[in-house]
């Protein structure tokens, strides 16, 4: 993959889209991990995001960014077709616990 292509992805997310600085370090590291990474399918890549346990709003976070990234790509006319739109997982939701009120504090009401 041509870096050339990221930093100029980058530079339009940050000049005529207008992201945070936060956004597109995402954006960065995501799109860097795709592309360092050995894998040659897009549902191979995603399956071992899965495998890696990473919690379920950073799996969505890595897809969205590369989907993003194949939409600009396609947009310049540099791919025929965005292999993200054609990916359908289901995320696990995570569960949040209610907090508990210390015996200590329930025991003074």
């Amino acid at each position: 993959m041509d870096y050339t292509l990221i930093s100029t992805f980058l530079d339009h997310c940050e000049t005529h889209r207008r992201l945070s600085s936060h956004t597109i370090r995402a954006y960065k590291n995501d799109i860097l991990q795709f592309y360092n990474s050995n894998y040659t399918r897009v549902e191979t890549y995603v399956e071992h995001l899965i495998k890696s346990n990473l919690k379920s709003n950073t799996l969505r976070r890595k897809i969205a960014s590369l989907k993003v990234f194949y939409n600009y790509l396609k947009y310049q006319n540099l791919v025929d077709e965005n292999p993200f739109n054609q990916l359908r997982f289901q995320f696990r939701t995570e569960k949040i616990l209610p907090k508990t009120i210390p015996y200590d504090i329930l025991k003074s009401i």
